[in-house]
């Protein structure tokens, strides 16, 4: 069972600096970007493969150039480990209110060629349920101006029908002439007028029926369900009459088991062997186990009629309560970023299991629009609790560590006067030289970083905009500085604003670091009336009563402690994600252990069409043994690698001994348990967690007490007990 993580961007600065809350450069092209696979390491990285949506790479032209002319696992940016496969689909989210999908069935394989993934999907279109009676109205965003706009639609028509607005593309694929010939190969887009939308409800979608800038369905879902299936027949065509150096995985939609089980049945049909439930992300889970059993049932079936193997990946999934029903039922792999984006999204930020979840700490920034003044305190609101937070998980003196840091925000108002008076006129800051003056100023100057970290990066940007323009042949009136500092030195003298208090309870009890103390001022953080969060103190006080970074053993929450609890920015906040991700991962393991079954290379392997056929034919007592064996990965070793069962033959093999066992180790360090089959008992290699069996019965029931699984388990029927258990 593998679980992938989908590619959107989720990258940090790898040397931001945290005490000043300041980028290692502040132009985005020179920082060092790190994405999950850079910061853990082989072993511990918590995901087993990258989702790259094409939707989502379009996002960026220079990044879709990027990845189409390098690959994903060249491109200078992502720079994806090789050893973490690859799947790629359209995106289908993105486009789900387009009236079909704007890929082709031929340009979506040039494409996973171009991006040297090891997995490219077929086209699907989301089979979306509509609560209106008269179906779903599909219209052209361009159409609509200022005379005639999206809400002047009349109620009689928005009431009664499911309309979907979104910019079409300029060029549809050849599927839609054949579909819908009237929105094709247009050449303008003509407005909209009140005439258009007259009329009962009949009426507009009569007219709408015939118009370019519209699309109407009576009944959409069983369209999109149609077209799902279609895309996978002509692109398994052409998948099959190409030479392409991906598997292709059959995506497949439905609204209920039944129509799930039914497309499932026609993409085996088709000779799928990887085929991908969609439509299911969002779902409750009583729905989605309803369907990966029906799914998983029929696999089983067909599994045990043709003596082969299936693969099953559920998109966007991540339920960990359902772990237990997606392993009995089959399915080989799953992949989210919901544990990701929930770092920054509602509360419940920070999650150490699924029962414990806890509220990241809002230290806020200044607002864009914010006065100066405004903005100036905030910031020292912001550094004065941050600098406690951190004495709190050092276990440090709050008080001292406030006073050091407002000594050290006092002395960067004394000595930036005397700076601007000796350096305004400085070559560094002549703008004609093209040189980057706000860095040129945050590392001259002694007391650059500070200056923003205390004092916000509006201080620092006002400042820097009086250096651009200040000239020495026509210099600009220094009272200028002056304001600006005045403003930020009427501020200063209002901090701190909690050191004598929480001084008075550190003499009181004689201990530093108590929850008493930290809790003075979070509280007077949180209700000052610029910030105003009141209402999330309690979900604070959790948090710091409990320290779960204290719990963690990723690496992040090792190297960064309370930062990673601190909701500011997407450097915190990215990471913490990343640390949910691990977390996620854990489970995920826990429930359905990573294991891999290898038999070992001959010379026989080679020019074999399939790895199954070399499994089915060398080693057929095991094929029939564990060929449909849920969550465990099979596969053959020799010293290259090792050949999964659905990959081609290999076009060379290495049997070099000294090869073989380093791979197998490396392979060990990945999963929990590895079961190496060898009848003989003649192969030994001293490698933790590597089990050597000697009969095939004995690598299944292996797998299945691993898992917890009765050892007649057998999936059509145990996931209907599961089911109806639950």
């Amino acid at each position: 069972m593998r679980f992938y993580v989908p590619e959107w961007e989720d990258a940090v600065d790898a040397h931001y600096d945290y005490i000043h809350d300041e980028h290692s450069a502040l132009n985005k092209t020179k920082r060092e970007r790190h994405f999950i696979w850079d910061i853990f390491d082989y072993e511990s990285t918590p995901i087993d493969g990258v989702l790259v949506s094409r939707e989502q790479a379009e996002g960026s032209q220079t990044k879709f150039d990027r990845i189409t002319e390098y690959g994903v696992y060249n491109d200078p940016q992502l720079n994806i480990p090789n050893w973490l496969p690859t799947i790629s689909d359209c995106g289908a989210w993105g486009y789900k209110s387009l009236p079909f999908p704007p890929y082709g069935n031929a340009n979506m394989l040039d494409f996973y060629e171009k991006m040297d993934v090891d997995v490219g999907v077929t086209i699907d279109h989301l089979v979306l349920g509509s609560g209106k009676e008269k179906g779903r109205l599909y219209l052209d965003k361009r159409a609509f101006r200022s005379e005639f706009g999206e809400s002047d639609l009349p109620p009689q028509l928005t009431d009664k029908v499911d309309v979907m607005i979104e910019e079409w593309p300029s060029e549809w694929p050849d599927i839609v002439s054949q579909r819908e010939p009237s929105i094709c190969n247009l050449h303008a887009v003509d407005p909209f007028t009140v005439e258009d939308f007259e009329g009962s409800t009949l009426e507009i979608l009569q007219r709408m029926d015939e118009d370019h800038r519209a699309v109407y369905r009576e009944d959409d879902k069983w369209k999109r369900y149609e077209m799902t299936l279609e895309n996978a027949r002509k692109m398994g065509d052409l998948y099959q009459n190409g030479d392409w150096s991906f598997r292709l995985m059959a995506a497949f939609q439905g609204w209920n088991p039944t129509t799930y089980g039914e497309a499932l049945d026609e993409v085996l049909k088709m000779g799928y062997q990887y085929v991908g439930i969609g439509g299911v992300a969002g779902s409750q889970l009583k729905q989605v186990e309803e369907i990966v059993t029906e799914v998983g049932h029929r696999i089983t079936e067909f599994e045990s009629e043709h003596e082969t193997r299936i693969d099953t990946h559920v998109f966007g999934f991540a339920k960990t309560d359902g772990f237990e029903t997606i392993g009995r039922a089959q399915m080989s792999s799953i992949d989210s970023a919901s544990m990701l984006r929930a770092a920054w999204t509602g509360g419940n930020n920070y999650h150490l299991n699924p029962d414990e979840r806890f509220d990241a700490i809002r230290v806020r920034y200044a607002k864009p629009g914010d006065a100066l003044e405004i903005a100036v305190k905030k910031s020292m609101l912001g550094q004065e609790v941050l600098h406690a937070l951190r004495a709190f998980d050092d276990e440090d003196s709050i008080s001292s560590r406030i006073r050091g840091w407002y000594a050290e925000a006092d002395l960067v108002l004394d000595t930036l006067v005397d700076y601007l008076e000796e350096h305004r006129h400085d070559e560094r800051y002549d703008a004609r030289l093209l040189r980057e003056v706000t860095s040129e100023f945050r590392d001259d100057f002694d007391h650059g970083y500070e200056l923003q970290a205390s004092f916000s990066d509006d201080v620092r940007k006002s400042l820097v905009k009086l250096l651009r323009a200040d000239d020495a042949d026509d210099p600009t009136d220094f009272d200028e500085y002056l304001d600006i500092i005045s403003i930020a030195r009427e501020v200063v003298d209002e901090f701190p604003r909690t050191a004598d208090r929480v001084e008075a309870l550190e003499e009181k009890s004689g201990e530093v670091a108590t929850f008493k103390q930290i809790w003075t001022v979070l509280e007077s953080y949180a209700t000052s009336e610029l910030i105003d969060d009141e209402d999330l103190l309690e979900g604070y006080r959790e948090t710091l009563r409990s320290r779960p970074w204290d719990r963690c053993d990723c690496p992040i929450c090792e190297d960064l402690g309370i930062e990673v609890a601190i909701f500011r920015g997407n450097n915190r906040n990215r990471r913490r994600g990343f640390h949910n991700t691990y977390r996620f991962y854990q489970k995920f393991k826990h429930d359905l252990p990573k294991m891999l079954v290898v038999v070992p290379a001959d010379s026989s392997l080679f020019g074999r069409d399939t790895v199954e056929e070399y499994l089915s034919d060398r080693y057929e007592d095991l094929w029939e043994a564990v060929h449909d064996v849920p969550v465990a990965e099979i596969g053959v070793l020799d010293a290259n690698g090792v050949h999964e069962w659905s990959e081609p033959g290999p076009t060379s093999i290495s049997l070099d001994p000294i090869g073989i066992s380093e791979e197998l180790e490396r392979k060990a360090g990945r999963y929990d348990t590895v079961l190496y089959y060898d009848p003989e008992g003649e192969t030994r290699f001293d490698i933790d967690s590597v089990e050597f069996v000697d009969k095939a019965q004995g690598v299944r029931d292996r797998i299945l007490q691993r898992l917890g699984y009765e050892s007649d388990f057998t999936p059509s029927r145990d996931v209907q007990i599961q089911l109806e258990e639950f």
